[in-house]
């Protein structure tokens, strides 16, 4: 551990300010309790968190307390990204009607508090509630004026009400801008040697729900060859013998994967997706009050030509009683409302129709907005149940830059296996199944967007963890999603937290990690950190990306409206396809999945994750979307809990397997403009090759960098470690800006090695702008034990001390003297909070 000048001040200042503190926690486990209304309250019983109610429940003040240190670091109330988003808020607002509009919040109060007094203020500053919630938090959701915001929070805060108030927030994601975020379009599939658009030697596993043979995206991908896309199928749910999909979420991984599209257009050339949505409230134990309100959004969609948007509408409430949810329907272009559907009747079908002209082109949403209404005059709306289908035709045909069309998966040219499982069980099934016949369909690369969890929270399963590492030491590439529980400590279960398997995690494309994706740490054995790697995935904050739908259904409507449409989802499920697609590439880059591939042991398959791990890039500068106090952290070269090693960047990925750098050392190819992911998510972020080095040579390779810009220059050896992961043997990664990377490298075998250059964003924060010295230390750096031998580290350890023995004194003559003034009871001193 190395510290810093100003790290050595600051942690001088904290241990002789803290000492004493931590030195009362170590002297005692005997606190003095004090009765008041025979209740047992610790003595600092004035914190701001403490609700004044009676009724109050103690074991709910852990987690409400645990959620404030959480996401409200300075404890006023607001989740800190909304906090941070109210400045940027105002300054986008008009400047004369502005404080007119509304925003939308969700409130949250500790457990079993009574909030009735805040819903009364926030009506009383023109605040609409929109919904209240009594299981799954306790508090309320509604819009209302920003100015009249602020009021309703001084007031709150003066009534000393306790309160966590967050931004109304929604999540989606797009295939065509991925290819873009991938350097795919048309760098990989055009460009370099020629285009990679998939292995057709071989194929790729996807364990989901299954995958729908009739769609479009999955027919023959060329006319000269007679295999189909999907050509093996395993379902070890019901034993059916064609390929299917029931559900929607395995056809949208695959197209993702290798989905060769286009999806079926409308007559007028128009893109097509459909969205069912079952609002079934009849599983609520106490029924909804009257007037509640439901919004959310349906879809978001980037129109890019000019032409008519439709919507087509159906619209069913199926409530038992009297009572009904209205669903009213709202077409917007960014706050603006272009047309909309506010018709009560209980049954209907209708169109929503906007022309869009060449100044309105860009981002439209469809919302919904569901009114709960009582018509059996008992104020409460009973057993609500509503179902409806929206089907969208829009205009969008952006750009292919000449690489066919634009819906087309990663790996549009390879062949897909599909696998149907639903439990640990048949996952077990499946994956033995695919070793069995893995060079039967050459399988190289198996795809998972799946998981376990218990009481909300993600599990491993050692069957499930052995059975991947065991397919990866058999020549499979396993690449699994790493799960959407945000951040806050180590979140990944199984599949993901197996050591083999490469762990995606999801991110949006500005290249900041999204605010689902779940944050990573020790794997089930430790021998590895998770996540390995992020791929886009999708957020609310950027355009949807749209795959494969399943014609088996519509959902809740059992028949399907429009056939080969697409659907769109987010999820860290979305990354983990875009990562197997990128593998496949990769693996065609080096000859295919064919009789050439190793399936006895993991040698190639581990060399392709550590390919893809070592030519990622750190997003280092850009905050994890929806935080502030989560974000990756610059480690160059290694990983973080957040992002692992970083962005996926398949191009540099093939680079390295077959760019020839020798002979000389020709690194004038590296000598290219590289872009870190906050100054262009879509350029080029690493360029990389490999050098055929001689045993006892010496090398010098000197990367020149631009003024300005920040590389850093690794050398990799061909052989990973046991896990897969890469192993760098000599590495240039100064901090100063313009300053040339060089190694200086002398070669301890004959091989194969990678060379890979990267470019680096500012960190957030910045520890240090010393530069280095010739041993890569900065000047006055020392270790944590170097600290504690020097006399200032001396000095802070005898105060400590004394101070220890003077509060003990100290106490054991106040607890001497107040011993009658106070009954005790035995107490365990816990420094956590639950």
């Amino acid at each position: 551990m190395i510290l810093k000048k100003r790290e050595i001040i600051c942690i001088s200042i904290l241990l002789l300010f803290l000492g004493p503190y931590f030195s009362v926690l170590l002297i005692s486990n005997r606190i003095p309790i004090k009765r008041i209304d025979n209740k047992m309250l610790a003595p600092q019983e004035n914190l701001s968190i403490i609700s004044n109610s009676e009724d109050f429940n103690l074991a709910g003040l852990n987690t409400w307390e645990k959620m404030i240190l959480k996401f409200d670091k300075n404890n006023n109330g607001l989740y800190d990204h909304f906090e941070d988003n109210l400045s940027s808020i105002i300054k986008s607002l008009p400047k004369t009607s502005g404080t007119g509009t509304e925003i939308e919040i969700i409130i949250q109060f500790p457990e079993k508090y009574d909030y009735s007094l805040a819903t009364s203020l926030f009506k009383k500053y023109g605040g609409t509630i929109i919904n209240t919630y009594e299981y799954v938090i306790n508090g309320f959701s509604g819009s209302i004026k920003i100015d009249k915001f602020f009021q309703f929070y001084d007031h709150l805060k003066q009534a000393d009400i306790p309160i966590f108030i967050e931004q109304n927030e929604k999540y989606k994601t797009n295939l065509y801008y991925t290819s873009l975020s991938l350097n795919l379009r048309p760098y990989v599939w055009k460009d370099l040697d020629g285009g990679y658009k998939g292995d057709r030697d071989g194929s790729i596993a996807i364990m989901d729900t299954g995958i729908d043979v009739s769609h479009t995206f999955f027919d023959n991908y060329s006319d000269d060859d007679p295999d189909y896309k999907i050509i093996g199928w395993n379902d070890e749910v019901n034993d059916l013998s064609d390929p299917y999909d029931d559900d929607g979420h395995g056809s949208h991984c695959a197209g993702i994967a290798a989905g060769q599209g286009p999806p079926e257009f409308d007559l007028s050339s128009r893109a097509v997706s459909t969205v069912s949505q079952d609002l079934d409230f009849t599983t609520y134990p106490y029924p909804i009050p009257d007037g509640s309100y439901l919004k959310f959004d349906v879809f978001r969609f980037n129109v890019t030509n000019s032409g008519k948007i439709q919507v087509e509408l159906n619209y069913t409430d199926i409530t038992f009683s009297n009572d009904q949810i209205q669903g009213w329907f709202y077409l917007k272009r960014g706050n603006s409302v272009v047309n909309s559907s506010q018709k009560s009747d209980i049954t209907r079908e209708e169109n929503l129709t906007y022309f869009v002209d060449s100044d309105s082109l860009g981002i439209y949403t469809l919302n919904f907005y569901g009114h709960f209404e009582d018509n059996t005059n008992n104020g409460f709306v009973e057993n609500p149940h509503s179902i409806f289908r929206a089907t969208i035709h829009w205009p969008f045909d952006p750009p292919t830059l000449g690489c066919g069309n634009v819906w087309q998966g990663v790996a549009p040219k390879t062949h897909l296996v599909g696998v149907k499982t639903s439990d640990i069980t048949n996952v077990l099934a499946g994956i033995e199944w695919i070793v069995k016949n893995r060079d039967v369909y050459n399988i190289t690369v198996l795809s998972m967007s799946f998981g376990w969890e218990f009481a909300g929270l993600p599990i491993s399963v050692p069957s499930v963890i052995n059975a991947v590492d065991y397919a990866v030491e058999n020549g499979t590439v396993v690449v699994v999603a790493a799960g959407n529980y945000g951040p806050g400590g180590n979140l990944i279960g199984s599949p993901a937290d197996a050591d083999n398997a490469i762990a995606v995690t999801a991110m949006n494309f500005k290249d900041q990690i999204t605010s689902y994706s779940s944050q990573g740490g020790p794997s089930y054995s430790g021998n590895t950190v998770k996540p390995d790697i992020t791929a886009p995935g999708g957020s609310s904050l950027h355009l949807p990306i749209y795959s494969a739908d399943t014609n088996y259904d519509d959902g809740d409507y059992y028949s399907d409206y429009f056939i080969n449409d697409t659907m769109s989802a987010q999820g860290t499920s979305m990354a983990a396809p875009a990562v197997a697609g990128a593998a496949n590439l990769l693996i065609e880059a080096m000859g295919g999945g064919g009789n050439s591939w190793d399936w006895n042991t993991g040698k190639k398959s581990k060399l392709v994750k550590a390919l893809l791990l070592m030519t990622a890039t750190e997003t280092a500068g850009l905050r994890r979307e929806g935080y502030t106090s989560f974000y990756p952290t610059l480690e160059r070269g290694y990983k973080d809990v957040h992002e692992g090693y970083g962005r996926v960047n398949i191009d540099a990925a093939i680079e390295a397997w077959t760019v020839n750098l020798t002979s000389p050392i020709n690194i004038t190819k590296m000598n290219i403009w590289l872009n870190t992911s906050s100054t262009d998510p879509y350029g080029k972020h690493a360029t990389a090759g490999y050098l055929n080095l001689v045993k006892d040579q010496n090398y010098l390779i000197n990367l020149t960098v631009p003024a300005g810009a920040d590389y850093d220059l690794y050398l990799y050896n061909n052989t990973p470690n046991i896990y897969g992961e890469p192993i760098p043997i000599a590495l240039s990664v100064s901090s100063t800006k313009g300053k040339d990377e060089i190694i200086n490298y002398t070669a301890t075998h004959d091989g194969k090695f990678f060379l890979v250059a990267k470019a680096i964003g500012d960190p957030i924060i910045i520890i240090s702008e010393e530069e280095d010295d010739d041993n890569g230390r900065v000047e006055d750096e020392m270790t944590l034990f170097e600290f504690l031998l020097s006399p200032l580290g001396l000095l802070i350890i005898f105060s400590c001390v004394a101070a220890v023995i003077i509060i003990a004194l100290l106490i054991k003559k106040a607890v001497s003297k107040k011993r009658d003034d106070y009954e005790f009871i035995d107490y365990e001193f816990n420094n956590n909070i639950n």
